[in-house]
């Protein structure tokens, strides 16, 4: 009973930069009916000089020569059932660029609250065996962005309205090791013009293919993982400096390859830790980055709150 506790209050807030809604929202934990866990977190994306224009990656960043982020962010899960849960994030990122303005916004730095992330996540099945569980994963979620200029090259995100489906697999072995692979489909819709770059037309933001695998061991003490996070955006974008680049930022193909570890620990009954770390592999118009992240995590029966 203790491990399942543990996992209830597990979150795992580790999440970056324009991909914040990625890695991280929908794993392969529900939450009990009426069952609240709520994480404050903070990741610094550490000064990157490199950056992949195209699929080339090159040195220093165009115009900026280093750019760094940080990201505050809360984090939610409640279990609306015993197989349903609904997923709320809301990041606020603030980037800065230690070069020349940008020449698309004239900006050397840019705050605000991303996306707005809601996700309901159902498991359509678990079957029980001798030495562990299999569940399903299905889920729906919406990101709604907050208004932030999608265009430059220090944009927090790429300014759509986007809906994300999910599906996958946990497996949970009664030794408390486990491992989920989970993926899904991102369509997005069009992000405003606001700055006339695209002649007043909105941009056409690719779709993108999503995938997360996870290996890691669940313990009444602590939790840790290792995961690897994937994406693959349609070919119908373009590449920074390529063919159809006219400085129509959020109409560039976003690929990446991430690997990174994190952890949790509980304190109290209500009340644990959080720290990751996670690194570019690979990618494509995106920054060769790191990052560090923390959080704390406070859980609430609210079930047994109403029965009191």
């Amino acid at each position: 009973m203790k491990t399942k506790k543990t996992l209830l209050i597990f979150l795992g807030v580790l999440m970056t930069g324009s991909i914040v809604q990625a890695q991280g929202l929908v794993d392969g934990y529900y939450n009990q009916k009426g069952h609240l866990a709520v994480t404050t977190s903070y990741t610094r994306v550490g000064a990157y000089d490199e950056f992949y224009v195209g699929k080339e990656k090159t040195g220093p960043v165009p115009v900026h020569n280093e750019i760094s982020q940080d990201i505050f962010g809360v984090y939610a899960k409640y279990g609306l059932l015993d197989d349903l849960t609904l997923v709320l994030n809301v990041p606020y990122i603030a980037t800065k660029g230690y070069g020349n303005p940008d020449p698309v916004n004239g900006e050397t730095k840019q705050s605000d609250f991303q996306d707005v992330c809601l996700t309901a996540k159902y498991r359509p099945f678990r079957a029980d065996f001798s030495s562990g569980r299999i569940d399903g994963i299905t889920a729906l979620g919406f990101a709604i962005p907050s208004g932030y200029e999608p265009n430059g090259i220090l944009s927090i995100g790429n300014g759509a309205f986007s809906t994300d489906l999910h599906i996958g697999g946990h497996l949970q072995l009664n030794g408390g090791f486990f491992s989920t692979l989970i993926a899904g489909y991102s369509f997005r819709g069009k992000a405003s013009d606001n700055l006339g770059t695209n002649g007043g037309a909105d941009f056409d933001v690719p779709n993108a293919f999503l995938a997360v695998g996870k290996l890691g061991y669940a313990a009444s003490k602590f939790y840790v993982e290792l995961w690897m996070d994937y994406q693959a955006s349609s070919s119908d974008g373009v590449d920074i400096m390529g063919t159809g680049f006219a400085n129509n930022f959020p109409e560039t193909r976003v690929d990446y390859t991430r690997l990174g570890i994190s952890g949790y620990v509980p304190i109290t009954k209500g009340i644990g830790l959080s720290a990751g770390y996670g690194t570019l592999l690979d990618g494509r118009n995106i920054g060769n980055s790191g990052y560090f992240s923390t959080g704390v995590t406070f859980s609430f029966d609210t079930a047994s709150s109403s029965v009191n």
